[in-house]
């Protein structure tokens, strides 16, 4: 075997335990959270965000903002009864997990987030972005 083909060998055993491990983590910590599907659409004034977060109560929710970034983090907690007798279950603990850059800086300071029926909606008040001259030294 030269050694470019031993080279090229090793390389390629290495890219291969780099890609097991990476999807033995990635398996680890995805397989319990679902990305919340949604919908965004901004207004003159305002930027909103309604996310489907079906069977989760409110204060299982935790929302996060900055100027350019909303992060949403939700468990769908089971109810434990010790006396069912399941035939059946598919339902499972579930945790919800998203985070989302903002097309559009906005006021940290008026957030309005409602839940209701499954449904989360953040209302962000815009940012005025001004237009500034910057002199050249």
């Amino acid at each position: 075997m030269m050694f470019g083909d031993r080279v090229f060998k090793e390389m390629y055993d290495i890219m291969t335990e780099m890609e097991r491990e990476l999807n033995a983590i990635r398996k680890e910590y995805t397989q319990d959270y679902k990305m919340p599907v949604m919908d965004m659409y901004e207004t003159e004034d305002e930027l909103v965000v309604i996310m489907e977060l079906p069977g989760v109560k409110k204060e299982d929710i935790v929302l996060n903002v900055t100027p350019s970034t909303l992060e949403v983090t939700a468990e769908l907690k089971e109810e434990k009864e010790d006396n069912r007798k399941y035939h059946k279950k598919e339902r499972i603990i579930r945790k919800y997990y998203r985070s989302i850059t903002l097309p559009t800086k906005v006021s940290v300071d008026n957030v309005d987030a409602k839940y209701e029926n499954g449904m989360l909606i953040v209302r962000f008040k815009k940012e005025a972005g001004e237009k500034k001259r910057v002199e050249i030294h």
